[in-house]
């Protein structure tokens, strides 16, 4: 018998047998359970969406890069500009856009003062997105 023997010395013995029968219930519920929910899965309904004349969603615009070099030198673009003139320059494409996107690159030695001004003339122009690009650190 699987639950033990009768002994007559009347001491406990240990069941050397494991009861796999209630590991095999749940198993079978478990085996039940999927083959009922695996068609749900995969079942798709069809619909007949409405039909719209939306514009469509465009892609991000790349943004405009501003660079600020050691010695004062601003490029926008890649192309020298002065100060007046990048603000002449952001003003109608703000006006168009004013979530146009702007990067701002500036020289980690240059004098605060100078970042500041860029920064103004930028907003100045009605440029609301500025993004202020930076190096990882150096990982020890």
């Amino acid at each position: 018998m699987a639950f033990g023997q009768l002994d007559r010395d009347g001491t406990p013995q240990p069941m050397h047998e494991i009861n796999v029968t209630p590991l095999v219930d749940v198993m079978l519920v478990l085996l039940v359970v999927f083959i009922i929910a695996a068609p749900l899965f995969s079942h798709k309904i069809k619909i007949n969406l409405p039909k719209a004349d939306a514009p469509k969603v465009t892609q991000p615009q790349k943004p405009l890069v501003v660079n600020l070099n050691r010695d004062n030198s601003l490029y926008l673009d890649n192309e020298a500009i002065t100060l007046t003139a990048l603000q002449t320059r952001l003003t109608p494409l703000a006006a168009g856009n004013p979530q146009l996107p702007v990067e701002l690159r500036a020289d980690g030695q240059l004098s605060y003062q100078h970042v500041i001004r860029v920064i103004a003339a930028i907003q100045q122009s009605g440029i609301t997105k500025l993004a202020f690009i930076t190096e990882p650190a150096p990982t020890k």
